[in-house]
């Protein structure tokens, strides 16, 4: 089966899919006749569905997705950028979370809206694991502190440079420094070998995380999660991650127990030219 199918009623022959198609699948065999697949680039298809979206007919679908219908939309749809901006910069992480629960259909919601995010060559191949009680996370943190331990035990020099063992020590004492009391966790992983694999993941998780805080969801990036799964074959084990695969994003999520008001300062890069290319320094006399 041909990976991108266009309806010749539908096609109004403009060429638009021919020209926004990263990998020259498409081509023109006959002007004013609907494009085709190039019978050489088959299998050079990455299922972008750039081709879906600059048609204004709806006449192409793609194989891959059982000929689901592209959505349409208009620029009045669409936030400018000064609610694009607020979003972002009004944007914290949340460490306090109320008791409510987050269901693990409304996370389901932010993973399928995480899937539009970039990915190296279209890969898609960020999967997800999701924790969604209180139990499940505090679990997940005992996993992480038990190999934490076992890096102070050997006296790994990254225990000291994170300062592993007064986390270990909070932890005992009742202090969850670990996974914050979060009702929910979700954690990102995608193969070892890919194109991007570890970018991928990333955006992934940046991109949910931004969906979630829309939704009025409270997000902390769970690094002490990512950086155990990376050394413990127990952590990943936990959350089911096969063989193969690495974590490189997790969250915590809920319902934000505190409410911020006002955006806090950033530096402001400026800019400098070095030999004719302008450089923008994230701080003040970075080097």
């Amino acid at each position: 089966m041909l990976p991108v199918i266009i309806d010749p009623e539908l096609c109004k022959a403009d060429e638009l899919c021919v020209h926004v198609c990263p990998l020259s699948v498409l081509s023109i065999e006959e002007k004013g006749l609907a494009p085709v697949v190039h019978p050489k680039k088959i299998k050079y298809c990455i299922n972008c569905g750039h081709c879906m979206s600059v048609c204004p007919t709806g006449a192409i679908t793609l194989s891959a997705f059982e000929g689901e219908l592209a959505i349409p939309f208009t620029k009045e749809e669409l936030p400018d950028y000064n609610e694009v901006e607020m979003l972002i910069k009004t944007r914290r992480s949340a460490r306090k979370f109320t008791k409510k629960q987050i269901s693990t259909a409304d996370v389901g919601e932010l993973i399928h809206t995480a899937a539009y995010a970039p990915s190296g060559h279209n890969a898609q191949t960020v999967s997800w694991t999701v924790l969604d009680s209180p139990e499940k996370v505090h679990e997940l943190g005992e996993v992480v502190v038990e190999w934490m331990e076992e890096m102070v035990k050997q006296k790994n020099p990254l225990a000291e440079k994170l300062f592993l063992s007064g986390l270990v020590n909070a932890w005992k004492k009742g202090n969850d420094v670990i996974c914050r009391n979060a009702p929910a966790a979700i954690i990102a992983w995608a193969p070892e070998q890919g194109i991007t694999p570890q970018a991928d993941t990333v955006i992934a998780t940046n991109t949910l995380e931004l969906a979630a805080y829309a939704k009025g969801y409270g997000t902390c990036w769970a690094g002490y999660v990512v950086l155990a799964a990376a050394y413990s074959q127990k952590v990943l084990d936990y959350l089911a991650i096969p063989g193969g695969h690495m974590a490189h994003g997790a969250l915590f999520i809920g319902h934000p127990a505190t409410r911020y008001r006002n955006i806090p300062a950033r530096h402001k890069a400026k800019p400098e030219e070095i030999d004719g290319k302008w450089v923008f320094r994230a701080r003040p006399n970075a080097h």
